[in-house]
């Protein structure tokens, strides 16, 4: 079954395609939902890998003995237009893998599609275990609350959180501000040197802007 040269349409042959293909796509979803640093739903959006990879492997078992089912997949693919947005680049590439394993699986070649998955899911286990040892804790954090108090001012009070968030962060980066009235918003991207100073920071904040909403969401994926 490892030969390249067999017939995919082959009973045999198709269902030894089929289970690896649900086998390694299956794999897949772990290690996206494992190792990715995105911040979408990923076990909502996981559930198409296995999708995504079994179907290109049937549609290359059908067509890639016959010219004409090749140009008719062509012109039927021309029409298709994709309309769900791609958020975060990470994404695309675990899509493309999922393609490309149907692809290969789909064409009788199993050792390199193999050797090329494990190795690739291998290299970027790596690389994400790396990035989570060697980044500081990263939080977006979102401000939300009303400037009350005589001499209080959107000037004083930005002045006042920016100094409050700076306290035991390496980095402090103001994303957006909004304010109307008394009512006054702002959204940081905070690096920390270490998780444990998250507590001291929301009590802070909340002195700097009494009475204010926080929210606070991890954010290593943020650049």
């Amino acid at each position: 079954f490892l030969q390249a040269n067999q017939d995919p349409t082959d009973p045999r042959t198709l269902l030894v395609n089929l289970g690896l293909v649900l086998i390694l796509g299956q794999i897949l979803v772990w290690h996206y939902q494992r190792f990715s640093p995105v911040l979408s739903n990923k076990r909502k959006f996981s559930r198409v890998f296995v999708f995504i990879a079994a179907t290109t492997m049937l549609v290359i078992t059908v067509v890639q003995r016959s010219l004409a089912l090749s140009l008719g997949l062509v012109g039927a693919l021309s029409i298709i237009r994709f309309r769900t947005p791609i958020k975060e680049p990470e994404e695309l590439a675990y899509l493309f893998l999922a393609i490309g394993l149907g692809l290969g699986l789909g064409a009788n070649q199993h050792v390199v599609t193999v050797l090329v998955f494990v190795v690739v899911l291998g290299y970027m286990a790596l690389v994400s275990s790396g990035k989570g040892n060697g980044l500081p804790p990263r939080l977006l954090v979102h401000l939300s609350g009303t400037i009350a108090g005589a001499g209080q001012s959107t000037e004083s009070t930005l002045r006042e959180v920016l100094k409050t968030a700076e306290e035991g962060a390496t980095r402090v980066d103001l994303r957006r501000i909004d304010t109307e009235g008394a009512n006054f918003n702002a959204t940081l991207v905070l690096d920390l040197e270490r998780a444990e100073q998250v507590g001291p920071l929301l009590t802070r904040l909340e002195k700097a802007l009494p009475g204010s909403s926080i929210s606070v969401v991890e954010g290593n994926s943020l650049e």
